[in-house]
């Protein structure tokens, strides 16, 4: 299991309210703006709304965006909003991306929302009081903690389905990621499941100690839970971020994004990715400073730059010769 590290921190100057990363980048609403970064840090472009986004989240290079009272789409290459976005009264409260495409959002008067793709309504649904939208058992299943604290399923066909799958009742829960799910509780012990649509395929306790979970994330590396005090520990090897923030995502592979309410925001990643781009930023300065200007050359330095790191220091000599460089460390 690899040990995770921050390898970038940026200052928004204002509030953040929420952050969504999917594969070309991650979103920040920041104030009235959205702003869209690559996952190198740098700003791909910004875009001031009329009212404060509160909830981002991305369904493949799409991002719902809830704010004031209304729900918009924008194409998240581009910053570019597909419409002029739908609203209702009081304001949407969750949303979650469908498989296969789509959008479902709760509004506060215990409906559910359905949407396309693009953002345009399909129907309303009657839910009931609802406190997250957890995550799919299938494209037809939604998991959902309710007003209760317990834990529904929601069968989403052309007429809609409730079931309560236990009688336990949960003080929190996380999203459901990777088919598992991590619950509270109410006398604070933390359990991991693996639900289904009337009940649990497995259901386990993983620590009797007192977490207080207040967030959470999926990687490679198995959950990560941020507490209370902003403590954020993977439940798998322990190891700690203390004070980074607030509000956690994750590209569910390498890469962590956390940020507190000031604006201050950090990407941690694992130390494989640290390593791989610590190896790109040096074989892009090594470009620059040889002035490599051809294709041609820069594939012969990469092919010498490999052959030197696998300690091959006669095919990389050779290697680096042939485009005018000396190679500086003597073979071992």
């Amino acid at each position: 299991m690899d040990e995770w590290g921050v390898i970038s921190s940026h200052d928004f100057r204002g509030v953040i309210t929420s952050i969504e990363i999917n594969n070309l980048g991650f979103a920040v609403s920041n104030d009235n703006y959205i702003h869209f970064l690559n996952l190198n840090g740098k700003e791909v472009w910004k875009k001031k709304l009329p009212f404060k986004p509160y909830r981002i989240k991305s369904n493949e290079e799409l991002l719902g965006v809830l704010m004031g009272n209304g729900f918009i789409v924008i194409n998240s290459k581009t910053g570019e909003q597909l419409h002029e976005g739908r609203s209702t009264q009081g304001g949407f409260s969750e949303i979650i991306d469908r498989p296969g495409g789509g959008w479902i959002l709760t509004d506060r008067h215990e409906k559910i929302h359905i949407f396309n793709q693009k953002g345009f309504g399909i129907k309303r649904l009657f839910s009931g009081r609802i406190r997250k939208l957890l995550g799919w058992i299938d494209r037809e299943h939604l998991l959902i903690h309710d007003g209760d604290g317990c834990l529904r399923c929601i069968r989403l066909l052309s007429k809609t389905t409730q079931r309560q799958i236990e009688e336990n009742i949960w003080s929190w829960a996380s999203e459901l990621k990777n088919g598992e799910v991590i619950l509270q509780s109410l006398n604070g012990n933390l359990m991991k499941g693996k639900p289904n649509i009337s009940g649990w395929d497995s259901l386990e306790n993983i620590t009797d100690k007192c977490i207080d979970p207040f967030d959470s994330t999926w990687t490679k590396d198995g959950w990560w839970i941020l507490n209370m005090e902003n403590k954020l520990f993977n439940l798998e090897n322990f190891q700690e971020f203390e004070n980074f923030g607030d509000l956690v995502t994750s590209d569910e592979k390498e890469t962590i994004i956390i940020a507190n309410k000031k604006g201050i925001l950090r990407i941690i990643a694992s130390k494989k990715l640290i390593k791989e781009r610590n190896k790109k930023i040096s074989i892009e300065f090594e470009k620059y400073k040889f002035n490599l200007d051809t294709i041609e050359k820069q594939h012969i330095f990469k092919m010498a730059k490999q052959a030197e790191l696998a300690k091959d220091f006669v095919k990389a000599n050779n290697l680096y010769n042939s485009i005018g460089i000396k190679l500086d460390q003597e073979e071992e």
